[in-house]
């Protein structure tokens, strides 16, 4: 790292005075109603901007002097907890706030570095609202502040608060109400689509989590990853695996995707309530036999007495697949013993929608209201996911028994 305008600092350390913020250089106020800090910052804090193997220096931000320090570190060198147990220097990422020792009289390196015991921290976070204009950030329906000094990181890259995405996974440690430092754990990169007009107004599919409507040459921000993307529509499909780099757009060219067509797949239902009627746009099938289906979506609707019908989108997107017909007995119903309860239920998934539109990657799903059962984990502090108000939405994976749409463009 090349450190501008150095100097010596007076225990041998490299010092950097200037080492930017996270926030733009024209900060706005925040209402102290809003936000207050509730008690200085402990001017001990350090946060960990860089730790280099190669020649064993540590790069830390002083929070109460506004200065990057970079000391040496070696074998003598001890990491520890905060509990002051001895721990691994690979635990040090980016932006952990620590304390850190004396020199060590004969090299000059640091005696110890310790992560602190007095801070909060909310590790891969991803519910949460950043408020840029304001600079705040609501974690579990509190406010934080961030102020001048809070750093935020991408990797080991400085970033500003606009540079972080909606999709970001974050690590975020403060202390009180302010926010001492946010690390993008896992970041976000862009899907670019091309040639899309023989599949405008389908779905597309990117991995089992995220799913939009086709509208045209169109940009999609997702997580950071490799992916199965999929399309289908009139009897045109295919998929392949691209892989999204953090910050960098992948362009994916629909037509590499559209297959020879028409294309259909052979879809066998197996039923688990006798007298179950199964419909594909508003027509009946005979259950008990493999049914052809064109690529695409469709509108599946089953129904048997004395139990909830299902009213569902089907995609289909692969040469064969099975779909097991689960069905709920209504409220007040007593079901007869099922003699199908054995059949074999292929795969099922939860995914996410986003903006209204239902997710998948397999060859069928259903739209549904869904909670997020991901939970953020934090040291200090307990995020309780069932208190939270906003919903996501989920795609069942129906079912699949072979790989989907393999080679369908050989």
């Amino acid at each position: 790292m090349t450190l501008a305008g150095c100097g010596t600092h007076p225990n041998n350390a490299t010092v950097t005075n200037h080492t930017g913020s996270a926030i733009k250089n024209k900060t706005e106020e925040v209402k102290e109603e809003t936000v207050e800090a509730e008690e200085p910052i402990n001017t001990d804090f350090y946060i960990v901007e860089n730790l280099d193997m190669s020649d064993e220096t540590i790069s830390l931000f002083s929070v109460a002097e506004a200065k990057q320090y970079r000391y040496k570190y070696n074998m003598a060198t001890r990491f520890l907890d905060k509990f002051g147990k001895n721990s691994v220097w690979a635990s040090f990422t980016t932006g952990t706030v620590v304390t850190i020792g004396d020199l060590l009289p004969s090299s000059g390196a640091l005696a110890s570095i310790q992560k602190s015991g007095d801070v909060w921290i909310y590790e891969d976070l991803s519910k949460y609202k950043l408020d840029v204009d304001r600079n705040l950030i609501n974690i579990d329906g509190s406010n934080y502040k961030i102020t001048s000094t809070t750093k935020a990181y991408s990797d080991s890259e400085k970033i500003l608060l606009s540079d972080i995405g909606e999709k970001d996974v974050i690590t975020v440690v403060g202390y009180g109400k302010e926010i001492l430092s946010i690390a993008v754990t896992t970041g976000h990169g862009y899907i670019y689509l091309t040639n899309t007009s023989l599949f405008d107004d389908s779905m597309i599919f990117i991995g089992n989590k995220i799913a939009f409507t086709v509208y045209g040459d169109q940009t999609i921000e997702v997580p950071e990853g490799t992916y199965k993307v999929t399309v289908a529509n009139n009897g045109w499909g295919g998929s392949d695996d691209y892989t999204v780099c953090r910050n960098e757009t992948t362009e994916i060219n629909l037509d590499e995707l559209k297959g020879d067509g028409p294309s259909f797949g052979l879809l066998t239902f197996l039923v688990t309530v006798p007298d179950t009627y199964v419909y594909i746009d508003g027509e009946i099938v005979d259950v008990t036999e493999p049914q052809y289906v064109q690529y695409g979506p469709h509108k599946l609707v089953v129904k048997c007495d004395g139990y909830t019908s299902w009213n569902k989108t089907l995609v289909v997107n692969s040469e064969s697949a099975t779909i097991t017909l689960e069905m709920e007995a209504e409220e007040g119903q007593t079901p007869a013993a099922d003699e199908n309860t054995n059949a074999e239920n292929t795969n099922a998934e939860n995914a996410e929608n986003s903006d209204a539109n239902s997710e998948n990657n397999s060859t069928e799903n259903q739209s549904e209201n869904s909670s997020e059962n991901s939970s953020n984990n934090g040291e200090n502090k307990e995020d309780d996911d069932s208190k939270k108000d906003d919903k996501d939405y989920e795609v069942d994976y129906l079912s699949t028994i072979s790989d989907l749409i393999s080679n369908l463009s050989n």
